[in-house]
């Protein structure tokens, strides 16, 4: 199957079963992340920053559909227009969460949260980058740009019972019984227990 480029995922297992692996992506420091190096480049860093975890994410997942170059110029340029660089912050988030997904987590990550971290000194960095790691630690702390093999998502159709092995039902009760009913054998009236009128005419009146 053709995927992105820098992406060699699969979409099913060696034993046949749905699955899929990716690349693993960088754990960072997310103090330097958001303050140190960010400020000692004068914000060049958070460009750099910026584009390598959008690529991250479409390494991690062919489903997340994401351009890096695009997802940078975003939020370089874009403030010219104003609107690209907050789509692009709330897309991040949202890709975020479905990589979480991925990894077999809960969805911690959210968009409209980093979108307003954003307003306060670019916390949304430091946010990002924190649920970032959270993958990374859930993976067991691949080395970065490694293959890793990611949990069969949740939710898929349920599976059909097995008949074969299933044990049989309890039927007693609709079962009707075969045992065989005695026969009671016939009850003679003796003739004491005849009428009057019959002891007397005797079998002539039986004939009648």
């Amino acid at each position: 199957m053709a995927g992105r480029p820098g992406w060699t995922g699969t979409r099913h297992g060696t034993d046949g079963a749905a699955g899929m692996t990716g690349r693993a992506g960088k754990t960072r420091n997310i103090w330097l992340t958001w303050l140190v190096w960010p400020f000692l480049t004068l914000g060049i860093y958070h460009l750099v920053w910026w584009y390598k975890i959008n690529r991250e994410a479409r390494d991690f997942d062919e489903n997340i559909a994401v351009e890096p170059v695009l997802s940078l110029l975003a939020v370089a340029i874009g403030w010219i227009i104003i609107v690209p660089p907050f789509v692009s912050v709330y897309r991040t988030g949202e890709r975020i969460a479905q990589m979480q997904e991925d990894a077999g987590m809960e969805r911690s990550c959210n968009g409209w949260i980093g979108l307003v971290l954003s307003f306060f000194a670019s916390l949304h960095s430091l946010y990002y980058q924190y649920e970032l790691n959270r993958i990374w630690a859930r993976l067991g702390h691949p080395d970065e740009g490694s293959l890793v093999a990611l949990p069969v998502a949740a939710g898929g159709p349920p599976s059909m019972p097995d008949r074969l092995g299933a044990q049989p039902q309890n039927t007693e009760s609709q079962t009707p019984s075969l045992q065989p009913r005695t026969l009671q054998p016939p009850t003679f009236r003796p003739l004491s227990h005849r009428p009057r009128s019959l002891r007397r005419r005797g079998p002539a009146a039986l004939r009648a």
